[in-house]
C-alpha cells in the first residue's frame, strides 16, 4: 500500500515506461514477498532498461522509507487498518476468505483481526528494517522478461511452420515454437540471449532443469 503511489509516480509519471505499473504483495504457500510489474511498449523501451529503472525505483523507495516521518507512518497504518476493518460487500468474500484457511489447513478464521492487532503494534523502525533486509545481499530476486514478437515490434517475419526446437537467430531474433495438442496449436517459450547489461544475472534457459536443481522449500503456515 505504501509503495503504490511512489511506484506509479517514479515509473509511470517520471520515466513514462507504461500505463500498467504496479507493486504486488505475494504470499506463496506462506512465503512472503513482493513484486513490481511494468508493462511497456517493445517499440519504445527494452526490458533491460525497464529492469534498471525498477532497481532505481527500489533504491529511491528505500531512501523515502528511511526519511519517512512518524506522522506519515501512522497515517499509512491507520488507512490500512480501516481498509481491513471494512465489512464484506457480499457473502462470497467471507466464504472465499474462510475457505482459503481450510484449503491451506491453517484455520485462522480471525486472521484479519490478528493482522489489525499486529499493525497497531508495528513501528516505523521495524518497517524500514524489514525492507532493507529484503533488499540486501541475502535477498533473492526473480526477474521475468516477457518480450513481444511480431510486426509491431519491428521483428522480421518468422517461419510459417517452425520446428519444435525453435531458437533465437544470430541477431537475437525469435523463432516461434509450437506443438500439436488436443487443444490445437500450443505456443512454447523461446528464450532470448542474455543482454550484456545483465551479465551478472543467473540466466534460466530451461525452467524444468533449473527448478530440478533447487531444494524443496518446506510448506510454511502463518498461524500467528
Amino acid at each position: 500500500m505504501h509503495m503504490e503511489e511512489p511506484c506509479f509516480d517514479f515509473l509511470r509519471t517520471k520515466e513514462t515506461l507504461g500505463y500498467h505499473v504496479y507493486p504486488t504483495c505475494r504470499n506463496t504457500s506462506g512465503v512472503l514477498g513482493f513484486s513490481v510489474t511494468v508493462e511497456t511498449q517493445a517499440t519504445k523501451f527494452n526490458t533491460e532498461l525497464v529492469e534498471t529503472k525498477i532497481e532505481e525505483f527500489l533504491v529511491s523507495f528505500g531512501e523515502k522509507m528511511t526519511a519517512l516521518s512518524d506522522e506519515a507512518f501512522k497515517t499509512q497504518v491507520t488507512a490500512l487498518i480501516k481498509l481491513k476493518e471494512c465489512e464484506d460487500t457480499h457473502l462470497g468474500e467471507e466464504v472465499d476468505r474462510n475457505w482459503a484457511e481450510v484449503v491451506t489447513q491453517q484455520y485462522v478464521f480471525d486472521r484479519l483481526n490478528r493482522e489489525i492487532d499486529a499493525l497497531k503494534l508495528m513501528t516505523k523502525a521495524e518497517l524500514v528494517s524489514w525492507f532493507m533486509e529484503h533488499r540486501g545481499q541475502t535477498s533473492k530476486k526473480l526477474s521475468v522478461h516477457v518480450v513481444g514478437f511480431g510486426v509491431e515490434e519491428n521483428d522480421p517475419p518468422s517461419e510459417e511452420h517452425p520446428s519444435e526446437e525453435g531458437a533465437g537467430g544470430d541477431d537475437g531474433g525469435v523463432i516461434k515454437c509450437s506443438a500439436s495438442s488436443s487443444y490445437g496449436e500450443v505456443s512454447k517459450l523461446t528464450f532470448l540471449p542474455i543482454s550484456p547489461k545483465l551479465a551478472s544475472a543467473t540466466v534460466i534457459t530451461d525452467i524444468r532443469t533449473f527448478t530440478a536443481t533447487l531444494q524443496l522449500y518446506p510448506y510454511h503456515k502463518i498461524l500467528k
